[in-house]
C-alpha cells in the first residue's frame, strides 16, 4: 500500500500540480470567495503513521505539531487575514494535529469525523477517504471560503494532488456532486507570497 501511495504521489508530482503562478488571478478568487481551501495539518517533525495506536481526545497517543508546525499555523492565518481572504466555514479531523492547526490559524474549527483516519490505510480505505472528501464539498454559490483541515490520504483518494510538505494546501472550485477543479497547491510559507505576485495585467 505504502509502494502505491509513492506511486500516485509522484505521478502527481510529474504532472505538475497547479501553483499560485500558474493560476495569477488566484488572490482575486480567493477573495470573492466560493472555495474549498484543503489544508494538510502542519509540521509534526514526523510523518510516520500513528492512527493504529491513536485515541481521539487524547493528544498524548496522537504525533502533534511541533514549534516549526504552530508557527506555520500561526502565518496563514494572518496571511489570510493581511490579505483579505474571507473564511466562512472550518472544518478539521478530529486528530490533534489538525484541530490544532485550525485553531492557532483560524480560531477554531468543527470537529468532522469524515476527515478522520482509519486504523489502517488499504486500498479500500483510501477510497472511502476520498469519497468522503468529495461529500464534505459544497454545492457552487456558498458566501466565503471553506477551510478543510484534515491529512493527505484524503486528497489524494479523491483523486487530488498529495499535499506536500506538512502544512501544504489545495485550492479547489467545488464544481456539484463531489466534483472540483484544482487551481493551486501552495506550500505552507506560500500565502503571504500571495499578495505580491503581479497579476496579468497589472503594470
Amino acid at each position: 500500500m505504502l509502494r502505491r501511495l509513492t506511486l500516485l504521489a509522484l505521478l502527481f508530482a510529474s504532472l505538475g500540480a497547479p501553483t499560485a503562478r500558474a493560476e495569477p488571478g488566484l488572490l482575486a478568487a480567493l477573495r470573492e470567495g466560493g472555495l474549498v481551501i484543503f489544508l494538510r495539518h502542519a509540521e509534526t517533525g514526523s510523518s510516520a503513521p500513528d492512527q493504529a495506536n491513536a485515541v481521539l481526545g487524547d493528544c498524548a497517543t496522537q504525533r502533534n505539531l511541533d514549534e516549526t508546525g504552530r508557527a506555520q499555523s500561526v502565518a496563514i492565518g494572518a496571511a489570510f487575514r493581511d490579505l483579505g481572504i474571507p473564511v466562512s466555514r472550518v472544518l478539521a479531523s478530529p486528530y490533534c494535529r489538525t484541530l490544532e492547526t485550525a485553531a492557532l490559524a483560524f480560531g477554531g474549527a468543527e470537529p468532522e469525523i469524515g476527515l478522520s483516519l482509519p486504523r489502517h490505510v488499504d486500498a479500500a480505505a483510501h477510497r472511502a477517504m476520498g469519497a468522503a472528501l468529495r461529500a464534505l464539498l459544497p454545492e457552487p454559490g456558498f458566501a466565503g471560503n471553506w477551510v478543510l483541515v484534515g491529512h493527505s490520504y484524503h486528497m489524494m483518494g479523491a483523486g487530488g494532488p498529495a499535499p506536500q510538505p506538512q502544512g501544504a494546501a489545495v485550492v479547489l472550485r467545488p464544481e456539484g456532486q463531489g466534483r472540483f477543479t484544482v487551481l493551486a497547491m501552495l506550500p505552507p510559507d506560500g500565502w503571504a507570497g500571495l499578495g505580491r505576485l503581479r497579476f496579468a495585467g497589472t503594470p
